[in-house]
């Protein structure tokens, strides 16, 4: 996962840079509200610094983000800066250079696989999200110290352990974090892993209650 300050205003909000007005509303919404100092989650998993560090992130980019003008001129400057990057000799089909995984490509059919050819699954419940963790190597220790998560909630979230997790805020922010650190789009992979929950919560096995409790 990138440093706080290498991220771009899209990142920080996790959304993409084809993200609507009310869609870059809504993500600063639910992570002003993630990171709110006083929540018990976050305390848990953050240090005060780091909370207060992330609130200043978020709130720079939702500054940025939510000015059309401004937005524009930063997608300009943004774009600009890929381009610069990329010579016509580079080779951008390399490994993360954050997991030293291979990247993703695109099949004929739209569907992304690693180079090993094998397809990654499009619904990720924790199942799907364990399978593709272990498909890359990448121990669930190495995740809660990339995403600074609780291991505990890592294996709840893989063991679709809904009924112990904290809200769903929060699962929200931790499957993010997951599908970034081990190389998945984390806006695809939270929204499949939250209709899950959702469905399970709203449809409890006979005899239990939604939640659980």
């Amino acid at each position: 996962m990138k440093p706080l300050e290498e991220l771009n205003h899209y990142e920080a909000l996790e959304i993409g840079m084809d993200a609507t007005a009310e869609q870059v509303d809504k993500a600063y919404r639910t992570l002003e509200a993630t990171y709110e100092p006083d929540s018990l989650a976050v305390y848990s998993l953050l240090d005060a610094a780091d909370v207060t560090a992330m609130r200043e992130r978020i709130e720079a980019a939702y500054q940025v983000l939510s000015d059309e003008e401004g937005r524009q001129g930063y997608d300009l400057s943004l774009r600009g800066s890929e381009e610069s990057e990329i010579s016509p000799g580079d080779d951008a089909s390399g490994g993360d250079e954050e997991t030293g995984v291979p990247v993703q490509a695109l099949a004929g059919d739209g569907v992304a696989v690693l180079d090993d050819g094998a397809p990654e699954p499009q619904n990720f419940h924790g199942a799907g999200l364990r399978c593709a963790r272990e498909r890359r190597g990448i121990p669930l220790e190495q995740v809660a110290s990339l995403t600074k998560i609780n291991p505990t909630y890592l294996r709840w979230i893989e063991d679709d352990n809904y009924d112990e997790l904290p809200a769903l805020v929060y699962v929200r922010g931790f499957v993010t974090s997951y599908a970034r650190a081990i190389g998945l789009d984390p806006e695809r992979v939270a929204a499949s892993y939250i209709s899950h929950l959702e469905d399970a919560q709203s449809n409890p096995p006979r005899g239990r209650r939604p939640g659980g409790r």
